[in-house]
C-alpha cells in the first residue's frame, strides 16, 4: 500500500462562493432563448407539414367528379373544397382564412406529349414567431400546394 501524501488530502475552496450564480445568470437567458428558437423552429416544420397535406386533401377532394366547378353554381364548388381545406387546418389547430386557399381546376399537366388538367389547391399561412422581438421579421408565411389530376 502506497502511503498517501499530505498534499493530496488538500481539498480546493472557491475563491469567490458567488461566481457560479454569476455566470449561471449571464448565461441562462441566452440558453433560454435558444431553446425557445429550437421550440418555435420544430412548431413551424409542423404548421408546414400540416398545410401540405390540407393542400393535399383539397386537391383530392378538388379531383372527384362531384366537385368539378360547373357553369350552375361555380362558387358553391369553391367554397365547398375551401371548407374540406379549412376543417382538414381546424382539426390541427391551425387557422387559415378562406380567402388564403386558392383552387385552380384547369391546371394543365404534361403526360406523354398530352395535356390533362389537374386540380391545384395552394394555400398561404402567415404564422408569428415566438421570439419576434429578437427577429426582425416576427412572421414567416408557410405555403402549401398540392396538384391532382382531374377524374373527370
Amino acid at each position: 500500500m502506497r502511503p498517501v501524501h499530505s498534499c493530496a488530502k488538500k481539498k480546493y475552496k472557491h475563491a469567490s462562493p458567488g461566481v457560479a450564480l454569476v455566470e449561471m445568470a449571464a448565461v441562462l437567458p441566452l440558453l433560454v432563448l435558444i431553446m425557445i428558437t429550437i421550440i418555435d423552429l420544430g412548431l413551424v416544420l409542423r404548421e408546414h407539414q400540416i398545410i401540405q397535406n390540407a393542400a393535399r386533401e383539397g386537391a383530392r377532394f378538388s379531383a372527384l367528379p362531384l366537385n368539378q366547378v360547373g357553369s350552375i353554381n361555380p362558387s358553391a364548388s369553391i367554397a365547398a373544397i375551401q371548407q374540406r381545406v379549412t376543417n382538414y387546418l381546424a382539426e390541427e389547430n391551425v387557422t387559415a382564412p378562406a380567402n388564403s386557399i386558392t383552387v385552380n381546376q384547369q391546371f394543365p399537366i404534361s403526360i406523354a406529349g398530352y395535356t390533362v388538367y389537374g386540380s391545384e389547391v395552394t394555400i398561404t399561412y402567415e404564422r408569428a414567431l415566438l421570439v419576434a422581438g429578437f427577429f426582425p421579421p416576427g412572421k414567416v408565411t408557410l405555403t402549401g400546394r398540392s396538384v391532382f389530376r382531374n377524374l373527370y
